[in-house]
């Protein structure tokens, strides 16, 4: 029930008159086999009744990075020279949270927040990524540059009530850092066990890289 009351409060978050663009697109994960109930599906499906939109389910957990390498070149269709007036087009994704900072940087976002890991506990925060284009100088040979801004925003449903670590991703073959991209601990994993974040710990003082403790797990 609580998963369908924040379903709800996403319809109207994103749906006309929220506070968030409304989206053109929405995806969620693929369902592995033998698998039968999706969570990212249960969260937008009040939204895609509201708004007439199918959830994308084509690609799997562990296929982020296809589904960036699409969006992005979507994006750039959609934005080409030529084709009339531009037009925002808003997609919103519902991904596991392992995952999210690696969707991320592949999307663009260089942010702090954007390459930080993503606590179990944490269900309210959105990533909103924007992007700008122009075109090059030399009218013979147009190039589109680039821009894209980032912030992150809340929900508003429920905030975290405790901080819970990093135990759902430890082990996930979907986890960002197994894709090559940064998954920094957040600063207040400090107070945590080590079996409840697989080791990782925050910056220190000295700006050292923290390290995985893998001796710790439980």
């Amino acid at each position: 029930s609580q998963g369908l009351l924040r379903g709800e409060h996403l319809a109207r978050a994103f749906g006309p008159g929220g506070d968030f663009p409304v989206p053109s697109r929405i995806f969620a994960r693929h369902l592995a086999s033998g698998v039968y109930s999706s969570r990212d599906l249960y969260l937008l499906w009040p939204l895609a009744q509201r708004l007439h939109l199918i959830v994308n389910t084509s690609f799997a957990e562990d296929q982020m990075l296809d589904l960036a390498a699409s969006l992005m070149s979507q994006r750039e269709a959609t934005c080409a020279p030529g084709l009339g007036p531009r037009q925002e087009l808003t997609v919103l994704v519902s991904w596991d949270h392992c995952g999210l900072p690696a969707l991320a940087q592949a999307l663009g976002c260089q942010e702090d927040f954007c390459k930080t890991c993503w606590d179990d506990g944490d269900f309210d925060t959105v990533l909103w990524l924007q992007y700008a284009t122009s075109t090059a100088s030399s009218p013979s040979t147009p190039e589109l540059s680039w821009n894209v801004t980032a912030r992150h925003a809340q929900e508003g449903f429920r905030r975290p009530r405790r901080i819970m670590g990093y135990k759902e991703c430890l082990g996930n073959p979907a986890e960002s850092s197994n894709f090559g991209f940064a998954c920094n601990p957040p600063s207040d994993w400090s107070t945590l066990p080590s079996r409840k974040t697989g080791g990782l710990r925050p910056l220190s003082s000295s700006g050292r890289t923290p390290e995985r403790n893998n001796s710790e797990h439980a």
